[in-house]
């Protein structure tokens, strides 16, 4: 078998060097000369996961470090532009691994050094910061500072670039719309933006319905949602539901947890590490088993269903190898999973959301089980059930747009 090759560019400034193994070392060319380190040579090796200016990605790495100094560094991220980089992983992977095994096999016990990047030490300094912001607010009166950090993030909001593609999307959806309506819409959602993070600090504390002995306070549950929620409880089938980025969606599971049944929700991570660990935090003391989304994320889904969990997800977000569904009048893309898990588990589905209300009040839905399509042998048919959940979250949307996250790319 012949070994495999490596191409790729570490710079926007430089040019592809061509990696190969030899028989005693890593080979490549730079600027038309031959390169080797030999195996011998290498004193330390490091692995890990980077990312590069420009992309949202995280590309594995590897540095070899070289006796006397200098070192060589491959990645799967290979750069395209000044901004932009290549996922090279389907080439990367079978060298490194031919690459790691000559090396152990020339180097027994070759050190193994822990790196980590230069953005990813700004990414856990920002994180840190941002704990510490979020443990901070918990000391100050919810509904102010709410009011105080929706009324900045109102300024600053049209200032930032999300802003543009919000208004191009709801000029889209509502061609109807004055343009003053669709400005007013734009600053209500950036309100909402700057409540939430105030919102996180808090979460825990949000919820104060109880089921049992129902009184006014900041959450609001009419009758039709009580008799669902009843429902749910009693009802001792594992159970999925599916919610939308409207007002405060983390709202949801506070409410699903507190009816006595195990709430697994499925969480995309933010890329800060600092960060994710106390929003993860803040979950689990709401009564929340947290799955972060992963490669690993249908398996996790799978047993918590199976040990007869309730599940939530967000369904509202673009997904480039979903199922097509119309949104709004016009093609988008979604997430299958949920349909998928409903027809393997047959089990029911629940839509949920909050609708926000002044003082930092809010009113919780809960609408189910609903009435999965089936297809002609009478199993849950997915497209179909993807798109009637898509529709109920239009219906929401549609009453509140300016509770809704316009900021992310919806239709592509």
């Amino acid at each position: 078998m012949t070994d495999p090759t490596y191409t790729y560019r570490a710079h926007p400034f430089t040019a592809e060097k061509l990696f190969s193994l030899a028989p005693d070392g890593l080979a490549w060319r730079d600027r038309g000369r031959a390169r080797l380190l030999a195996f011998a040579d290498v004193v330390a090796v490091e692995i890990f996961q980077e990312r590069l200016p420009g992309s949202s990605a995280a590309y594995w790495a590897c540095v070899l470090h070289r006796r006397g100094g200098g070192r060589v560094k491959l990645s799967a991220g290979h750069r395209v532009g000044l901004f932009a980089a290549e996922d090279r992983s389907a080439t990367y992977f079978p060298f490194v691994h031919a690459l790691m095994a000559r090396l152990d096999a020339a180097r027994p016990g070759l050190e193994r050094r822990e790196h980590r990047s230069v953005l990813a030490r700004v990414e856990t300094a920002i994180g840190l910061v941002g704990v510490g912001v979020l443990r901070l607010l918990r000391r100050f009166d919810l509904a102010r500072t709410a009011a105080l950090a929706g009324r900045l993030v109102r300024l600053v909001g049209p200032r930032l670039k999300g802003h543009r593609v919000a208004r191009e999307q709801l000029a889209m959806v509502f061609p109807e719309m004055s343009a003053e309506m669709r400005e007013r819409t734009l600053a209500g959602m950036w309100d909402n933006f700057g409540r939430l993070f105030v919102e996180s600090a808090h979460l825990d504390r949000l919820w104060d319905y109880d089921w049992r002995d129902p009184r006014p306070g900041r959450i609001e549950v009419d009758a039709t949602t009580r008799a669902a929620m009843l429902r749910l409880r009693d009802d001792p089938r594992p159970a999925l539901m599916f919610t939308g980025h409207l007002a405060n969606w983390e709202v949801v599971p506070l409410g699903a947890g507190t009816i006595g049944r195990e709430i697994a929700v499925v969480f995309r991570a933010p890329r800060i590490g600092p960060f994710v660990r106390e929003m993860i935090r803040a979950r689990q003391a709401g009564g929340s088993m947290v799955i972060a989304a992963g490669p690993d994320t249908p398996l996790r889904i799978r047993e918590a269903l199976r040990q007869g969990r309730l599940v939530g997800m967000l369904v509202d977000q673009h997904y480039a190898r979903g199922v097509d569904v119309t949104f709004f009048g016009r093609t988008c893309k979604v997430n299958p999973m949920l349909g998928r898990f409903a027809r393997l588990f047959e089990c029911p589905i629940y839509g949920a959301r909050v609708v926000r209300l002044p003082d930092a009040r809010f009113r919780f839905e809960l609408v189910g089980p609903l009435p999965p399509p089936r297809d002609p042998d009478g199993k849950i048919d997915v497209d179909a059930t993807m798109q009637m959940i898509t529709g109920l979250i239009e219906d929401w949307v549609r009453q509140h747009p300016e509770q809704w996250l316009w900021l992310h790319r919806r239709w592509r």
